[in-house]
């Protein structure tokens, strides 16, 4: 029977029996929004603070969902149930969704008008979205079992790279770093933008620390008892207090110049850890700019908390829309936010100033903005959006044990003008060539462990790594094989939790 929920308890160190297999998914019909109120999170299990909410109609277009057939009727369930993860997961996605349906905006997801759910997959600390599903798993914990779903920050993360991926496409199979690091930025900020949807977590945000929201608070710390998960295992695997953190103090490096992979206390080209860098960026504008709009700066209000964020998300929209797919793709989606805020003296200045301070946008680049943005207007340069496939280039493949070429998605198309970050001495970094780019993206990829060979290599020649996730596969054609992408993962198992 249902029940008033309280404080979370300790769950069962495996799942009942039924509540771990999945079921098959239907798809959703149409019907008038249902009437009730059902438990979720806040954001995250460890946080604890409880939300109720309006039943969520999974069946709402143009993002719809379709989770397990037979679920439980909407109610308020005790925490650590079965009932309650399957109506807290819908009710986070159900929020992200309509958010970004409003700003995109979307006719549907990439793969049709549903998007499916699996709520418990396997047994993993992991969650990952693969054009069809958004799947989420469960493992050990500090506390009992972790599942994933039940996660706000995880769930609306995982739904971003569905959003990503319904209006670029060209970013899915993009063999680059910074595209790659961009995809898992993306999907923070979607979780971040999507909390702040919550009257009560903004009202408790602008009402701590003065009311600075470029601080360490729940709303920064992403995935805070997965974060634990894993640093139970591996100290390495987290930041300190949570899985990723949107405040940090990481500034643009050529990604060709880091490590493949670091403890999350470090930077390196990893996605998850490279993602940080525009993630972090992306929030101190947020801090920045709230106190610069709000009327009394040291006290803004919940209300203007989410006039600021809706706000830069447009920017955000707008910036990745109408940036060509090119290397070095952090810049040009910063140069184009700056220019989509040229409206407001104070939202473009803020966004200049913090792009140039995190060096994802050099000086000299900055101050040209100004003059190319009374040249060419942003409604103009949004016009060429046509979503065309990218170029494929063979790249020599004997170090990986193919034979012939090894054939990727590079970047193909033209430069409106010239864009560019800056090194540590200020200087402009020249942005690589697709096809040099390409490269340093699979050379990690390789070393990493990440790639599924298949039958494309014999088991010989294969290259293995204790890295359970394969993100990527060979596939084998004339000529060699050809790279695909299988899904984009939440990055918990770095090393791979087995039964």
């Amino acid at each position: 029977m249902p029940q008033a929920p309280g404080k979370s308890k300790k769950v069962p160190t495996k799942p009942a029996a039924g509540a771990a297999k999945t079921k098959t998914p239907k798809t959703n019909v149409s019907s008038p929004p249902p009437t009730g109120t059902v438990g979720s999170w806040e954001d995250d299990p460890e946080s604890a603070v409880s939300l109720t909410v309006p039943i969520p109609d999974l069946s709402k277009p143009p993002l719809a969902f379709s989770f397990p057939a037979g679920g439980p009727p909407p109610a308020i369930y005790a925490h650590g149930t079965y009932e309650f993860r399957y109506w807290a997961t819908a009710a986070a996605l159900r929020r992200g969704a309509d958010y970004w349906a409003k700003r995109v905006p979307l006719s549907q997801w990439h793969g049709g008008p549903s998007l499916q759910v699996v709520l418990e997959k396997d047994f993993d600390l992991d969650a990952n979205y693969d054009r069809t599903a958004l799947n989420f798993f469960y493992g050990p914990g500090v506390m009992g079992t972790v599942f994933t779903c039940e996660s706000a920050d995880v769930s609306c993360h995982e739904m971003g790279h569905a959003v990503l991926d319904a209006f670029k496409p060209q970013l899915w199979g993009f063999a680059n770093k910074e595209a790659a690091a961009f995809h898992e930025s993306f999907g923070d900020i979607s979780a971040l933008l999507s909390a702040i949807q919550i009257p009560s977590l903004r009202t408790a945000i602008v009402t701590a620390n003065g009311g600075n929201v470029y601080t360490k608070s729940r709303l920064s710390r992403l995935a805070e008892q997965l974060g634990s998960a894993l640093r139970a295992q591996d100290p390495d695997l987290a930041e300190v207090d949570c899985l990723r953190s949107a405040v940090n103090s990481f500034n643009y490096q050529d990604p060709a110049t880091l490590p493949n992979t670091a403890a999350m206390s470090c930077l390196s080209s990893e996605p998850h850890s490279f993602s940080r860098i525009f993630t972090g960026a992306f929030f101190e504008i947020l801090g920045v700019s709230l106190t610069a709009k709000a009327v009394t700066p040291e006290a803004p209000t919940e209300a203007e908390l989410l006039t600021v964020a809706d706000d830069l998300a447009g920017f955000l929209v707008q910036g990745i829309k109408c940036s060509p797919v090119v290397s070095n793709w952090y810049a040009h989606v910063a140069a184009k936010m700056v220019i989509a805020a040229q409206a407001d003296p104070t939202y473009s200045s803020i966004a200049r100033g913090v792009f140039v301070g995190r060096h994802i946008l050099s000086l000299q680049c900055a101050s040209s903005l100004l003059e190319i943005s009374q040249v060419k207007s942003l409604e103009a340069a949004a016009e060429p959006a046509t979503h065309e496939p990218l170029s494929i280039a063979g790249l020599p493949a004997s170090q990986y044990g193919i034979d012939g070429m090894l054939f990727v998605e590079v970047a193909s198309e033209p430069r409106e003008f010239s864009v560019t970050s800056a090194g540590f001495n200020a200087e402009p970094v020249a942005p690589p060539s697709g096809t040099a780019a390409a490269k340093a993206f699979v050379d990690d990829l390789f070393m990493r462990g990440q790639i599924d060979y298949g039958t494309v290599v014999a088991p010989e020649r294969w290259l293995v790594r204790n890295h359970k996730t394969k993100t990527h596969a060979l596939v084998k054609v004339d000529g060699g094989a050809r790279l695909e992408r299988r899904f984009f993962n939440c990055g918990l198992c770095a090393r791979g939790v087995s039964r």
